[in-house]
């Protein structure tokens, strides 16, 4: 994870706090499997691997 943010700078400060935490709201997949679940921001990622980053939306109005 910490090579996605340094391929792609801009994503940083959407996938990450100011202290470096993975955001909370940021749902990140390995496949089928919540990294949360693996190794965190430290999961390995392979070639051939496939990542989901899925942000939560929340907000609207109760009809």
């Amino acid at each position: 994870m910490g090579n996605l943010a340094t391929e792609y700078p801009d994503l940083k400060q959407h996938l990450y706090t100011g202290d470096g935490k993975l955001r909370s709201f940021v749902n990140v997949y390995k496949g089928d499997e919540d990294i949360r679940y693996l190794d965190g921001p430290d999961t390995e990622v392979g070639e051939g691997d496939e990542l989901s980053i899925i942000p939560s939306i929340a907000g609207g109005r109760c009809l």
